[in-house]
């Protein structure tokens, strides 16, 4: 029995040596030390809910509502969609340029919808020639039941003209401010050719934050009062981005942006007013050419990227914020439209996130939407199946 106590003794004290076990014994042995519990992997799988609707470059639920979506067609459609009668029907057809990235891109409702009937829809045009981005504002006219209306009455907003086919962006949502939030691309072709990304005089490579209600001097639209002011345009809230492909809002307000990238690195950025998120000098955390330097003072770093070893083209999606996959709620869901697969992180307050793997699927996951319960559906671009994301 001494001779053991002794054995003991004598592990312990060479144990006390690694500062790593030493600190690891105290923090145990610590009044104040609380052990954090292991955190669950969730497990999910895609249940599908509608078929046969290929394209779909949005999908978007009713305010309040989480038996009743909308959902674009890039070749123009505007679809409604009842999930318990699984009954669909067109609303409206618009004639939109198709080539590339263009198309029916973008819905927001009104946070007055309920009432008003206004929503906002983005497309691609063709304006006397020119390539044009189109924000415009609809109403519907039965707004209390989405199935018998009619939308009518097209104001335009703004348009914005594409030097190329593709990097249009086209996401818009009204912020918890009430204002309405635009993401645009930096117009194309490959390494912003128009070093557009870096310039706040144009609109494209930006995020743009307006009022939709007219100003006094009869523009269709207002600019915000405490939108960042100096050498921007008036509309710009935020710079530096290549392919803004989807964005949302966090429970918190935080605007959570996946921006497509070119060569090696897809990211997903917290977007603030007046913030410079680096392209074309940065392509994630790295250079982008050259690639030995690059400035890096007053640019702003993602949270989370990959590498193109992973995926090539981000997705981005929203936080979870249902009940029927408990381990997923309070994280961030987002896609790769090319590999099919899910990943979901806990959006950090500073520093950089790490992701946890959902699964991987053979789909084109174009876009998520997120219901008011919080659950969340997925679309496959290519076969055109909605699918809601449910609990294994």
């Amino acid at each position: 029995m001494r001779n053991r106590r002794l054995f003991s003794f004598l592990i312990l004290f060479l144990l006390w040596g690694c500062v790593d076990v030493r600190n690891t014994f105290i923090e145990w042995f610590s009044p104040d030390y609380h052990a954090e519990p292991s955190e669950v992997q969730p497990s999910i799988q895609l249940q599908p809910v509608f078929e046969g609707f290929p394209a779909i470059t949005e999908i978007v639920f009713l305010p309040g509502s989480s038996s009743r979506f909308l959902a674009l067609l890039k070749g123009g459609s505007l679809l409604w969609f009842d999930i318990p009668t699984k009954r669909t029907g067109q609303l409206l057809k618009l004639d939109v340029l198709t080539a590339s990235e263009q198309g029916l891109l973008g819905l927001a409702f009104s946070p007055t919808f309920a009432r008003s009937g206004l929503l906002y829809l983005y497309y691609s045009v063709d304006v006397k020639g020119k390539k044009m981005s189109r924000i415009s504002e609809w109403k519907a006219d039965r707004p209390d039941d989405i199935t018998r209306s009619r939308i009518t009455s097209e104001r335009i907003l703004l348009e914005i003209e594409q030097p190329y086919a593709n990097h249009n962006g086209g996401r818009m949502e009204f912020g918890p401010d009430g204002y309405l939030y635009i993401g645009l691309g930096d117009g194309g072709w490959r390494a912003d050719p128009g070093r557009h990304g870096q310039n706040g005089q144009t609109l494209l490579g930006s995020i743009l934050r307006i009022d939709v209600r007219p100003d006094k001097n009869g523009r269709p639209y207002s600019i915000p009062h405490d939108n960042p002011k100096g050498a921007w345009a008036p509309e710009v809230f935020a710079i530096g981005l290549r392919n803004p492909w989807k964005f949302s809002f966090a429970p918190d307000g935080r605007l959570i942006v996946a921006d497509v990238g070119q060569d090696k690195y897809e990211e997903i950025s917290i977007v603030r007013k007046g913030g410079n998120y680096g392209w074309n000098i940065r392509e994630g955390f790295h250079c982008f050419e050259p690639p030995q330097a690059c400035r890096t003072a007053g640019l702003i770093d993602p949270i989370y990227e990959y590498s193109h070893d992973e995926g090539k083209s981000i997705t981005g999606g929203y936080v979870y914020t249902g009940s029927g996959i408990p381990s997923l709620r309070g994280k961030y869901v987002f896609a790769d439209f090319v590999s099919g697969w899910m990943r979901a992180i806990t959006l950090p307050r500073e520093g950089k996130a790490q992701a946890i793997d959902l699964g991987k699927w053979p789909i084109l996951i174009a876009t998520f939407g997120r219901a008011a319960d919080g659950e969340l559906y997925v679309s496959d671009f290519g076969k055109g199946t909605i699918y809601k994301l449910t609990a294994k």
